[in-house]
């Protein structure tokens, strides 16, 4: 099949997705909510979408060679099908043009300060908007060879953040007076796991029948990866200078010390950007892979050019909202648990009920046959 990937590749399309932006600013709002003790809401809210992924891709693997769409008309109707494909669309949407706006501001304040923001919106759009283009194979393709870099760059300089930090500053790991912001903690986890609904856009195959298994595990893994950031960061700055700074990562990146390497920060934000615009280019894929499914008529060349336009647009809008981040991290939350739990949930058992009878019509038709 033409847009087919392999398991390796579905993991690092989860993993770049969702660590868009995350190793930023997590830190931060994870040591002012639950302190030292992090790592057990990061932990337990990566076993809750790690049974999510797996839900998702077994719906994938029960209607093979189909993507939602496709197979939620089977499972819901046409109705219900062409409006859970909207929900998901506009869903997408507003998840890139969050991250979009992410993307300029990290850009703007340590790559290029007097560039001006229709120029960075502009290029980079215009960037998505040729590798969406391509499809998801492509993407899958590049996103092995850049997921393999940013995991080394990221771990590797985490590991060093390890060696010179100092380990009082995670002491105690288990604080019983900071379980009352655990909720909190979990409610606020469920956006930096944005973006595990891309799976629904891949078509899978008979090679992708351990995806579940896989997907599982590659969710336990990310949810290790950000107790990683947290923890170096946390040793290196300490629980108040993590919640003092906005982009604490990247701060605390500065005291590392590397070997021949002077700017550290520098280093690790060449490669470290590759998540972000990974991100950005998996969700404009998505964008995409619906809007040609609900417009099947138009050409795909042109819907990517109209994407770009009402892509662009937005993102200018956004740009004049000031509190953008707190508007969209107040609602994402919702969005996310919609988009990753519930309706794959919903469809997952429909799927389940609606299974057997299938199975009892086709077994009376053949046995009057």
């Amino acid at each position: 099949m033409e847009n087919s990937i392999t398991n390796r590749q579905m993991v690092f399309i989860i993993f770049l997705t969702l660590s868009s932006y995350t190793t930023i600013d997590l830190p931060k709002i994870m040591a002012r909510i639950a302190g030292r003790s992090s790592w057990i809401p990061i932990i337990s809210v990566a076993v809750i979408f790690g049974g999510a992924a797996v839900i998702i891709t077994k719906l994938n693997n029960m209607h093979q060679g189909k993507v939602l769409f496709d197979y939620s008309r089977e499972i819901t109707g046409k109705f219900f099908s062409r409006l859970i494909a909207w929900y998901y669309l506009l869903f997408f949407l507003i998840v890139g043009v969050y991250l979009k706006l992410k993307l300029v501001g990290v850009l703007k304040s340590n790559f290029l300060p007097r560039t001006p923001q229709f120029i960075m919106l502009l290029m980079g759009i215009s960037l998505f908007g040729y590798v969406a283009y391509k499809g998801v194979t492509n993407v899958a393709r590049m996103f092995e060879i850049i997921g393999i870099l940013f995991l080394i760059v990221t771990v590797g300089i985490c590991f060093f953040m390890l060696l010179q930090g100092m380990s009082y500053n995670i002491l105690p790991f288990f604080n019983i007076t900071e379980t009352k912001g655990f909720m909190t903690a979990v409610k606020d986890l469920a956006t930096p796991f944005t973006g595990l609904a891309v799976l629904f856009i891949i078509p899978f195959t008979p090679k992708n029948k351990k995806a579940p298994k896989v997907a599982f595990l590659t969710l336990l893994f990310i949810g290790l990866f950000y107790i990683l950031i947290v923890e170096g960061t946390i040793m290196i700055l300490g629980i108040n200078n993590t919640i003092a700074f906005n982009d604490s990562f990247i701060e605390a990146i500065k005291i590392v010390e590397l070997p021949v390497i002077e700017r550290t920060d520098i280093f690790y934000l060449t490669f470290g950007l590759t998540s972000l615009f990974a991100g950005m280019i998996i969700v404009f894929t998505a964008i995409v892979e619906f809007t040609c499914r609900l417009i099947p008529k138009v050409k795909r060349n042109i819907i990517v050019i109209v994407i770009g336009i009402i892509f662009l647009i937005l993102c200018l809008l956004a740009l004049n909202i000031n509190n953008m981040k707190e508007v969209f991290e107040s609602f994402a939350p919702y969005l996310v648990l919609t988009s990753s739990i519930l309706i794959p949930t919903l469809l997952f058992i429909i799927a389940k009920i609606k299974k057997p009878a299938i199975r009892q019509r086709a077994g009376g038709h053949y046995s009057q046959v």
